[in-house]
């Protein structure tokens, strides 16, 4: 177990570096081709924290290791509503001012809700995949639509501040390729060690990739995350929770059921997906209302969280 905890360790560690590697150098070969540092700032806070994610997925699958994909997945996203946000909010409470979180707020609670439905029949197939991947399409177009000048100053700062990455073509070429080499590597490694970690404690692939797994990839971006907190830069680090959760949940997830349907574990539709439902919905009176989120909000939903794993682990060990 010892040997599997360590290199699960060093697989998470490669995947922060690998996914900030690879993530930095796209940005900037957009920044050189033009794009602007708004546009490509706001699709670096709302897809960028999802690129350990989507290695750890796709390694899974690529192993034969669907059910701990799709425990990532829906993990993740628990993780990025709860924990992340909970602490943020904790740390300094955050303060909403971009209208594209709205619509994209609303569209995490839908899309919840559409799992809930698919996986009612045991799994999710090709034609769920097709729908999550039309999903997902819509929401970029939504998202590189929205100008700059539909947005308050200081927001617009903060995500210039975050797209603004222009440095030279071979340097970023560099980034992009050493970035995919070690996500590559890293993700193999949190796989194996991960399902070797599961078999050690006695616990299914399902129930690592909702639980440790989840919150090994989801280390670097709450990380990032905290720092955005205390920079008072909420804006950027809603976008980030929201945006990360609905590319996991359509892009990633409807791509790989294209490629290999899922099973849906009845446990998965008793617990996990009603509780990211719930969590996804704790976002709508938040962006229709006072576009706060206070720390006491935060503290509730760090509680929620701790409840939810507390009770994963006991209901296996019991």
């Amino acid at each position: 177990m010892g040997h599997d905890l360590l290199w699960f360790v060093l697989g998470i560690l490669g995947l922060a570096l690998g996914a900030d590697s690879a993530v930095r150098g796209l940005a900037g070969l957009a920044r050189t081709r033009g794009a602007g540092a708004f546009g490509v700032g706001v699709l670096l806070a709302a897809f960028g924290g999802s690129v350990p994610d989507v290695a750890v997925n796709v390694a899974a699958v690529g192993a034969g290791h669907p059910a701990l994909a799709l425990g990532n997945m829906v993990g993740t996203s628990i993780v990025n509503l709860g924990l992340l946000l909970g602490l943020a909010a904790l740390l300094r409470p955050l303060e909403v001012q971009a209208p594209v979180l709205k619509p994209l707020g609303i569209a995490l609670m839908a899309t919840a809700l559409a799992l809930l439905a698919m996986g009612h029949n045991g799994r999710i197939g090709y034609l769920d995949g097709a729908v999550l991947l039309l999903g997902f399409g819509a929401l970029v177009l939504l998202v590189v639509r929205q100008p700059a000048a539909a947005s308050a100053a200081p927001v617009r700062t903060q995500f210039e501040a975050e797209g603004d990455q222009i440095i030279g073509l071979e340097r970023n070429l560099l980034r992009i390729a050493v970035g995919v080499l070690v996500l590559w590597w890293a993700s193999r490694a949190t796989v194996a060690h991960g399902v070797g970690l599961a078999g050690a404690l006695g616990v299914s692939d399902l129930f690592a990739g909702l639980t440790f797994v989840a919150l090994g990839a989801s280390l670097p971006q709450i990380g990032l995350g905290l720092v955005a907190a205390l920079r008072g830069h909420g804006d950027v680090l809603l976008a980030s929770v929201i945006g990360s959760n609905l590319l996991n949940l359509t892009l990633v997830l409807g791509a790989s059921a294209l490629w290999q349907p899922y099973p849906v574990a009845e446990s998965l539709l008793r617990l996990e997906l009603p509780a990211l439902l719930a969590f996804s919905a704790v976002l709508y009176p938040l962006l229709r209302g006072d576009l706060r989120v206070s720390r006491g909000e935060g503290a509730v939903l760090l509680a929620a969280f701790v409840a939810l794993q507390a009770f994963q682990w006991w209901s296996v060990t019991r």
